[in-house]
């Protein structure tokens, strides 16, 4: 409900800054409208302000010359006297909200400045009180000021009128003006913007459209789909608001925009020009690039926990079998040998899951912990060459290389992310090379991977390229150019840095570098005493949904000399433990299973007895949930899948400690 809520109100919170932000963009262009005279822009935009903002009126007053211009929605609602509004709270200097004056609940008050000084006042009255956040506040500054400055350029250009020449207050004269208030103000704009006539020829460019798209040009005169290609000739005959996303490309660089289309009309309300915006978004779409990367990835490492806790059960009862024929077969015999193929297939199907469910944890964990770079490589390869047959895997890892600090399901992507785009440079087969080794700078410690390829290289126009956010050589569609980009981030992140070497036809290398971690001092387990081999007695009740499972480990125990009971799921193992008519020494005890989960069923045998001895048999786990349950007081861990003599040493191991207890 929380991450819901969250969404919700993320959602509530855009959808109200777009309000805002059209409505605002809206007033500016009105304003534009009605510029032409000063008499034509006091006496309409009160108007504009009632309409586009939350206000009931809006008065426009000049001190000495009365209300210029007034709107409101209700005729009751009064003009308000600029003298008045002076006696009763001084001459205002600065913006204000006053609270339940005038037959007003709520009034602000802009005043109209000129160098220093208050020329009038512009008034926004709300019959009810309101209160006004800082968001709605800092926008009718932006307006009111905006305003001002329009009604000052009128101002300057009457006073123009009235030294010129008739001929020099021409149309031509008077668009000359709008285009350099239109510089003046447009230019501070953080985003690109375009102003377009009919024909979509560009009549003005800001500062950040010439600096992105025209190499700091100056663009007027040229077609828009000259300057934009990809921009939809159609546009240029829509008379309302459009949004959309425009891919550009300026050479080998990518972009990606979010542009937005106003009309802005003339007196008649037909249409004279174009306002375009495009706003850059790659930054914003590369994370959310990244986090659906790693959520994706996150989905492949649990539905490879889930599937390889599964397999190690049936493994559980591959291996186990295999093992007992082994025993009471001739140790020379045809069904010894097949035994024996038996068994190293399980283990080797074995090898597999444990590599599965090393990559599963690391993508569950999201925590930053010491991380041995070669085990989680060696994760990594292992599934490369299971996965690439059509290409040879070689690695060169240096022995005992100090940890690195970071988050191991993050390196994990990094790694693969390489290897999947060295495979790619080898559509024909090739030498896949990973070496580890230890490097340092100065006086600081790294540890060092690199990552070869036999492909065709990479020429030096494209390798200035490719850690460029959309970058990229392939081709299909499929492809956004973030790979590259993401690792060098992941890297850089982690406090480390990348290096490329590559030549055509020659191959490339990636090295990556990571500081080496500051050495923790941690408590050393010491491996208990192997239990000496007689016979022990006591009872064992055995918890496992999977019957193979649980006969496997009947058999074995029972030929021990131990009574076992067994239970397929925890309802059952908690009565069998309830009604028992003999005391039960040890339980072993699987954690997935359908209804009560192993760790439930834990919590209840612990507080029927203390003394219970545990043993936890699982074929998924990690180390956070190992420390988890050794808070119950779990005695020892049975990891799946296992062979004979591994589930009889656990159990001696236990039972043993138990007795000398």
């Amino acid at each position: 409900m929380q991450e819901k809520d969250l969404t919700a109100q993320s959602l509530l919170f855009q959808w109200d800054f777009f309000e805002r932000t059209i409505s605002n963009y809206s007033i500016i262009i009105r304003m534009f409208q009605h510029m032409e005279t000063e008499k034509g822009l006091l006496s309409r935009m009160p108007r504009v302000f009632v309409e586009e903002t939350l206000f009931d009126s809006c008065q426009l007053v000049l001190r000495g010359g009365g209300t210029q211009g007034f709107f409101a929605l209700d005729h009751k609602l009064r003009e308000i006297d600029w003298e008045d509004l002076e006696r009763q709270k001084g001459k205002v200097f600065s913006p204000a909200v006053i609270a339940d004056a005038f037959g007003y609940g709520t009034l602000y008050v802009y005043p109209l400045k000129r160098s220093i000084h208050v020329f009038g006042y512009l008034i926004l009255g709300k019959r009810q009180p309101v209160s006004l956040d800082t968001n709605i506040t800092r926008d009718l500054e932006l307006l009111c000021e905006i305003m001002n400055r329009f009604i000052l350029l009128n101002m300057r250009i009457d006073e123009l009128k009235a030294a010129e020449d008739a001929k020099v207050r021409t149309l031509d004269s008077r668009l000359a003006t709008t285009k350099t208030l239109l510089e003046s103000i447009i230019d501070q704009f953080p985003h690109a913007m375009f102003l377009l006539d009919k024909s979509g020829t560009i009549c003005f460019a800001n500062i950040n459209a010439k600096d992105r798209f025209m190499d700091g040009r100056d663009p007027i005169g040229e077609k828009l789909e000259d300057v934009l290609p990809g921009v939809e000739k159609g546009l240029l005959g829509k008379d309302f608001v459009l949004q959309g996303e425009l891919h550009h490309r300026r050479g080998d660089a990518y972009s990606l925009y979010n542009l937005e289309s106003y009309p802005i009309k003339d007196g008649q309300g037909k249409t004279a020009f174009k306002s375009i915006i495009l706003k850059d978004v790659a930054d914003e779409r590369a994370v959310e690039e990244e986090n659906t990367y790693k959520d994706r990835m996150e989905s492949i490492g649990k539905l490879a926990g889930g599937v390889a806790h599964d397999f190690n059960n049936v493994l559980t009862g591959i291996l186990g079998y295999a093992s007992l024929v082994k025993r009471i077969a001739p140790q020379e015999g045809q069904l010894a040998r097949y035994a024996e193929v038996i068994e190293n297939s399980a283990k080797r199907a074995a090898s597999l899951t444990e590599h599965l469910l090393n990559f599963s944890r690391r993508q569950r964990a999201k925590t930053v912990d010491m991380v041995d770079i070669n085990n989680l490589l060696g994760d990594v390869l292992f599934l490369v060459r299971e996965s690439f047959r059509t290409i040879t895997v070689e690695k060169e890892f240096e022995e005992s290389l100090p940890p690195v600090s970071g988050d191991a399901g993050e390196l994990q992507h990094v790694f693969l992310n390489l290897c999947v785009n060295a495979k790619d440079a080898m559509a024909e087969g090739g030498t896949l090379t990973i070496k580890t080794q230890r490097a340092s700078t100065g006086e600081k410690g790294y540890v060092a991977v690199k990552i070869r390829d036999t492909g065709p290289g990479i020429d030096e126009a494209v390798k200035a390229k490719v850690f460029e956010p959309y970058f990229t050589t392939k081709t299909g569609g499929t492809k956004l150019g973030m790979g590259l980009y993401l690792v060098q981030k992941t890297v850089k992140a982690h406090g480390g840095f990348v290096e490329m070497e590559s030549e055509k036809d020659k191959g490339t290398t990636f090295t990556l570098y990571f500081p080496v971690a500051k050495a923790k001092s941690g408590i050393v387990r010491e491996s208990p005493p192997a239990p000496e081999p007689d016979l022990l007695k006591g009872t064992v009740l055995v918890v496992d949904d999977e019957e193979v499972v649980r006969e496997l480990l009947k058999g074995l125990l029972s030929s021990e000399g131990f009574e076992v009971l067994h239970a397929a799921h925890g309802a059952e193992a908690v009565e069998l433990f309830k009604g028992k008519a003999r005391p039960i020494d040890l339980v072993i005890l699987d954690m997935i299973m359908p209804g009560m989960k192993g760790e439930e069923v834990l919590k209840k045998l612990r507080r029927m007895s203390k003394s219970l001895k545990v043993i936890i048999s699982s074929g998924f786990m990690t180390e956070e949930q190992r420390d988890k349950l050794s808070e119950y007081g779990v005695d020892g861990f049975l990891d799946k899948p296992y062979g004979d003599t591994d589930a009889v040493r656990t159990v001696r191991s236990v039972m043993t400690r138990s007795k000398e207890a």
